[in-house]
C-alpha cells in the first residue's frame, strides 16, 4: 500500500503515477475491446484476440502493482535493509551540523545590540536543534522536511546582505 503520510510534491508524483495507469487501464480496454470487436466479425473459428490482450496483461497487471503497492520509497527501503543504517539517520547528522554551524556564526558577536531578529534567529535555530534530536528519535519524513526548510530558511538569513549589514557594523 501506498505510504499515507505525504508531502506535496510527492502527492504530486502519485498523482501522475495514477493519471498514467487509468491511461494504460482505459487503452488497454479500448484497444482489446475494438480488437475483439473485428475478430468477431471476420470470425474465422479461431479467437486470437485473446493473445495480445494476455500480452499486454502482463504489463497492466505489472503496473499495477507498482502504482498501487510498490511504494514511492522503495528504494530507500531497500537501502536501509541492505546496508543497515539509515539514510535518514545521515540526513539528521547534516542538519545537525549545519545547525551548529548557525548557532556557532550567531553567537561569536552581541547581536542584542545591533538586532534583535538576530537573536531570535539564534533561538530559532536552537528550537531546531532540540527538534533534530527529536527527530532521531522517532521522527517522520514530513517533520524532517520541515526541519530541513527551516534550516535553509535561516541559512538563507544568515547569508543575506542584511546579516553582512549587521557583521561590519558589529566589528
Amino acid at each position: 500500500m501506498v505510504n499515507m503520510k505525504m508531502d506535496e510534491e510527492q502527492a504530486r508524483k502519485h498523482i501522475e503515477e495514477l493519471k498514467g495507469y487509468y491511461a494504460h487501464l482505459a487503452s488497454f480496454v479500448g484497444v482489446n475491446l475494438f480488437l475483439l470487436a473485428i475478430n468477431l466479425v471476420n470470425w474465422e473459428g479461431e479467437l486470437w484476440v485473446i493473445y495480445p490482450m494476455l500480452g499486454w496483461g502482463i504489463g497492466l497487471v505489472a503496473h499495477t502493482v507498482t502504482v498501487f503497492f510498490g511504494g514511492t520509497d522503495w528504494e530507500a527501503r531497500k537501502m536501509q535493509e541492505l546496508t543497515g543504517w539509515s539514510t535518514t539517520q545521515d540526513e539528521l547528522e547534516r542538519l545537525s551540523e549545519r545547525t551548529e554551524n548557525l548557532i556557532t556564526i550567531l553567537s561569536s558577536v552581541n547581536w542584542e545590540k545591533i538586532d534583535p531578529d538576530l537573536v531570535s534567529t539564534k533561538e530559532n535555530l536552537e528550537s531546531v536543534q532540540d527538534r533534530i534530536v527529536e527527530l532521531r528519535a522517532n521522527g517522520d519524513e514530513a517533520s524532517r522536511r520541515e526541519v530541513t526548510k527551516e534550516i535553509e530558511k535561516l541559512e538563507e538569513f544568515v547569508t543575506s546582505s542584511r546579516f553582512d549589514y549587521h557583521d561590519k557594523a558589529a566589528r
